[in-house]
């Protein structure tokens, strides 16, 4: 189904479904969760072969804040954006749910399908030779359980998942809100539906292409993951600041969370959510060029967690910075 918001050119569907079956005696990478696929031994959060970029990753980070704390997400990181999310009274009747973990097998599908929108191009759900959005999938992720995918296209430049993210949860329909419950809020429902387990996002763009930015969320209903109590990081940015964002999914409240950039730990406080289950955050002014940093948390045992696992993720879109991590 694709609706138009109001001013822009922009257009978006979604798919619900549930696809049973297994991995078919393919021997699954936990970490990857694709048969085959490299970096088992990369190290969680490490990019794998260019996934996730930074839009990607930011992408994940921002469904996550949302999966665990809606209410406080709107209020916080949805406040500002138009049609209103809270005159709606969108994700009212959304309770928390769990967060979902990075895949690279549905980020590269996802991935794949942005940027074939976006440079063959086309519109929808099916690639644009005509494979079903299911089967691509499925060509990429090999674990059992259900899949869904939401898309979206033409936000203006510089593309934002934040603003991408909130068109997803408004589900537009008109100039409203679509209200909870209601059949046009499917990209909604598939952001808070507690059934994921997986996601991987995917960005691409192409000038000439009529909407020229594309985003993908591409779900699934199995994680093999190991699964860190520091679920994920990275940075949005808001107006002349740059926020420093991860997530948290742990037993008990960490002892501390920090962002440490160029060497130096900021410290980062509880912005969405409870201790055990939120986003922590920090605010810097923006810089002029890239800023190497990594995540870290001490949970309530005294354990040292880092996101990513090693090397240094870079403020991609921070002043001159055109890069997203280092090794």
């Amino acid at each position: 189904m694709t609706s138009a918001s109001p001013g822009l050119a922009a257009s978006f569907a979604v798919v619900l479904a549930t696809l049973a079956g297994g991995c078919g005696g393919q021997s699954v990478d936990p970490v990857t969760g694709g048969a085959g696929d490299p970096g088992a031994t990369s190290g969680y959060g490490v990019p794998v072969q260019g996934f996730p970029s930074w839009r990607e990753r930011s992408l994940l980070v921002l469904t996550n804040a949302v999966r665990m704390a809606p209410l406080d997400w709107r209020a916080r990181y949805g406040a500002d954006f138009s049609p209103s999310l809270a005159g709606a009274q969108a994700l009212d009747a959304y309770p928390a749910v769990e967060p979902v973990r990075w895949n690279l097998g549905l980020n590269r599908s996802a991935r794949a399908h942005s940027e074939d929108m976006a440079g063959t191009p086309c519109w929808g759900h099916d690639s644009c030779d005509g494979t079903s959005w299911s089967a691509r999938i499925r060509s990429y992720y090999a674990l059992p359980g259900g899949i869904g995918e939401n898309i979206a296209a033409g936000y203006p430049a510089p593309a934002d998942p934040r603003y991408a993210i909130n068109m997803w949860l408004c589900d537009a329909s008109g100039s409203a809100c679509c209200a909870d419950g209601a059949s046009c809020d499917g990209h909604r429902r598939n952001i808070m539906s507690g059934s994921w387990r997986a996601l991987g996002t995917g960005y691409g763009y192409a000038a000439r292409s009529p909407y020229q930015h594309y985003w993908t969320q591409d779900f699934g209903g199995a994680s093999e993951a190991p699964a860190p109590p520091l679920v994920d990081g990275s940075h949005v940015f808001m107006g002349s600041e740059i926020v420093f964002l991860a997530n948290w999914a742990g037993a008990d409240a960490p002892r501390s969370v920090s962002v440490v950039v160029d060497g130096t730990a900021r410290p980062l406080a509880l912005d969405l959510g409870g201790a055990t289950r939120g986003t922590w955050s920090t605010r810097m002014a923006q810089a002029s060029a890239c800023r190497a940093h990594h995540f870290a948390a001490v949970d309530g045992a005294g354990t040292t967690w880092r996101y990513p696992a090693s090397g240094e993720l870079q403020t991609f879109g921070e002043g001159s910075c055109a890069e997203d991590w280092r090794p």
